[in-house]
């Protein structure tokens, strides 16, 4: 009984000691701590923590800047990775584009070839443009591939009443005629330093309002001279809903009274609008006996993208028939 009693008492001093040597420990650890941070903020310079607040707000202030507009990416895209000998600026009116040129390699040159991409597309959109870009110079065209202005913000308009928004319609499309017809003037007067004829292929929304812009009388922003022959490419007028039947029918009649040739060319899996309205466009230009009109529907497996032999065999055809 004595030993348990003396066994218990000695380790019950045994563990208070170490409660205290513990305490010891922390309170010289905490000393220690605290001499530190006192000595470095007696050494460290003046306005040290003035400075440190400062930065601290700035990195509050620092805002993500806005992205830049598809536009300037498809310009910046172009000059970088495509060949310096191709990129051209080009100056029209305040604006500046950017063109891809490619000179005739055959024997024989026929004249130049305009590419006009859709809306939000590039100079090398790989559906048609960028193909045609690269093979009609093995075919003796000299091809300006154009990186056009990006389509108009808020179009087509959203308006409740369809008095408003054809309105709004037209003020925006004016004003994007205006910029439009102003490049395609200074693409032309680049396109008559090259011999031969010159033809334009607009792809998509740009070969309605090209034709529109054909079918003006003479006003400084539309088209000073016209092409000796144009090729649409699945083209048709993007608008409001409301209004599609009546802008598209305005765009055959148009073209079924145009004086230049056309190849009006769709495809078999296209946009919707298309396919219903090239019908009309067909009918219209029989009924007015335009004689160099032909339209063509090639067979592809891609919505959106043409068959790239079909494509050049249909072109080289068509103006062989023409005597081109």
């Amino acid at each position: 009984m004595y030993t348990l009693f003396k066994s218990s008492f000695f380790s019950l001093i045994f563990l208070l000691l170490t409660i205290v040597n513990f305490s010891v420990l922390a309170q010289q650890e905490d000393k220690s701590a605290t001499e530190k941070t006192a000595a470095q903020t007696t050494s460290a310079p003046e306005g040290t923590a003035e400075k440190a607040g400062v930065n601290e707000e700035k990195t509050k202030e620092i805002s993500v800047p806005a992205p830049i507009s598809l536009t300037l990416q498809q310009k910046g895209d172009l000059k970088h990775y495509m060949p310096t000998k191709h990129v051209q600026p080009l100056l029209a009116g305040p604006e500046e584009y950017i063109t891809l040129i490619t000179e005739n390699s055959n024997i024989n040159g026929k004249g130049v070839a305009i590419l006009l991409p859709d809306w939000q597309q590039g100079a090398t959109n790989p559906k048609a443009i960028n193909f045609l870009r690269k093979q009609l110079p093995l075919q003796g065209w000299t091809t300006i591939s154009v990186q056009p202005p990006s389509k108009p913000e808020n179009y087509p308009s959203h308006a409740l009443k369809m008095s408003e928004q054809q309105e709004e319609n037209k003020t925006i499309l004016e004003d994007y005629q205006g910029k439009l017809g102003t490049m395609i003037n200074a693409v032309i007067e680049k396109a008559n330093e090259y011999p031969g004829i010159i033809m334009i292929i607009a792809q998509g929304n740009h070969g309605a309002i090209l034709v529109d812009l054909l079918n003006q009388g003479i006003e400084p922003s539309i088209i000073t001279q016209a092409p000796n022959a144009l090729i649409l490419l699945s083209s048709y007028v993007f608008t409001t809903n409301n209004l599609l039947d009546e802008a598209n029918t305005t765009f055959a009649k148009q073209l079924a009274n145009s004086d230049y040739p056309v190849l009006d060319l769709i495809l078999k899996h296209d946009n919707a609008i298309v396919v219903v309205k090239a019908k009309q466009r067909l009918t219209l230009s029989k009924q007015e006996m335009k004689v160099y009109y032909r339209q063509r529907q090639l067979y592809n497996s891609t919505v959106g993208y043409y068959p790239e032999k079909e494509l050049l065999s249909q072109i080289s055809s068509w103006l062989k028939a023409i005597g081109w």
